[in-house]
């Protein structure tokens, strides 16, 4: 696994999907108001990351591969900003296309505490586009991802919001196109997704698209799954399954059951998700099989929940937790 870890250096990765701006706020806790019984915060700093797709190529950025992005943002401030932290972080945004009137998906956490106490999330405020998207504009972003994918050995589809993709954008552009292996995750539409390397679900997502089934035995999820694995006819599934671990399901081969890494006492889970999915390609375009990249994604899912907000891992981290057996 640790010389599978020094092949993801400058591996290409295509990330189509949803762009969203992270946005923390960060404030100190120092009374109550006299207009009404809320909390008054005094603000300290702002700090902007990148969400959603965005964080998948940050992880893939910071753990040696080169990520390319595609998707939708505004000609907004938000667009800008987003643009400045990904060349902040070296990342190419020539496959983002800019839209007028397009809001710029974007995710406000305001966080407080006292002096010497960790700061909390205590709101999250939401800036999400409303603005339908015309043909023409689709078809500019998927001229857009056939020039990106030629350069590229593995493609990542982050469909967070519903908006950079569409399960009829990427049949059209697999009927035009000769695509690399492809990953997805995809908040409702997985099913549309079909024939692909390998989908990433996890628990929630699985019982969205299994609502009939009640879930409380191991023998439910492990059933719903092998369902949904045959359903999209993909080569591998790998359910994500939180404390738990995660479940690898893969044609002609029984499942494997992977455990966490680390302690149950988490920090944030915000974004561990995008961790996984981007080591998943990395491990694939270097050659990996996917039992080994899904053991490597559990490391870097673990040290990333002990991480507060969307946080990226270094190859240096992975190789450490891999020699220190704390798995469970």
């Amino acid at each position: 696994m640790q010389r599978l870890i020094s092949a993801f250096k400058g591996q290409r990765v295509a990330v189509w999907g949803d762009f969203i701006l992270d946005e923390y706020i960060y404030t100190r806790a120092s009374r109550v108001s006299r207009e009404a019984p809320v909390l008054i915060s005094e603000f300290e700093s702002q700090e902007f990351r990148l969400g959603g797709a965005g964080n998948v190529a940050a992880n893939i950025r910071t753990l040696g591969g080169e990520p390319f992005p595609i998707g939708f943002i505004g000609n907004d401030d938000g667009g800008e900003i987003l643009r400045r932290v990904l060349d902040r972080q070296g990342i190419c945004d020539k496959g983002l296309v800019a839209v007028t009137n397009f809001t710029t998906p974007r995710k406000t956490r305001i966080l407080s505490g006292d002096h010497h106490t960790r700061r909390q999330q205590v709101l999250r405020i939401d800036r999400l586009n409303r603005m339908p998207l015309t043909d023409e504009q689709r078809s500019s972003l998927l001229d857009r991802l056939a020039e990106v994918i030629d350069q590229c050995g593995f493609l990542v589809i982050s469909d967070y919001l519903n908006c950079s993709v569409r399960p009829d954008d990427f049949n059209v552009l697999r009927a035009r196109s000769s695509l690399p292996p492809v990953a997805v995750d995809s908040r409702r539409h997985l099913r549309s997704f079909t024939s692909v390397r390998v989908a990433t679900p996890n628990l929630t997502e699985l019982q969205r698209l299994f609502p009939e089934s009640d879930f409380q035995n191991e023998s439910e999820y492990l059933r719903a799954a092998m369902s949904l694995h045959e359903q999209i006819n993909s080569d591998g599934l790998l359910l994500k399954r939180g404390d738990e671990g995660m479940l690898l399901l893969e044609r002609n081969r029984s499942p494997q059951r992977i455990g966490i890494y680390g302690s149950r006492e988490i920090v944030d889970v915000t974004g561990a998700g995008d961790t996984v999915i981007a080591v998943i390609a990395l491990g694939q375009a270097s050659g990996g099989d996917l039992l080994s990249c899904a053991r490597i994604a559990t490391v870097a899912a673990g040290l990333s929940v002990m991480k507060a907000g969307a946080a990226t891992i270094t190859p240096a981290e992975l190789e450490q937790a891999l020699t220190s057996g704390n798995f469970s």
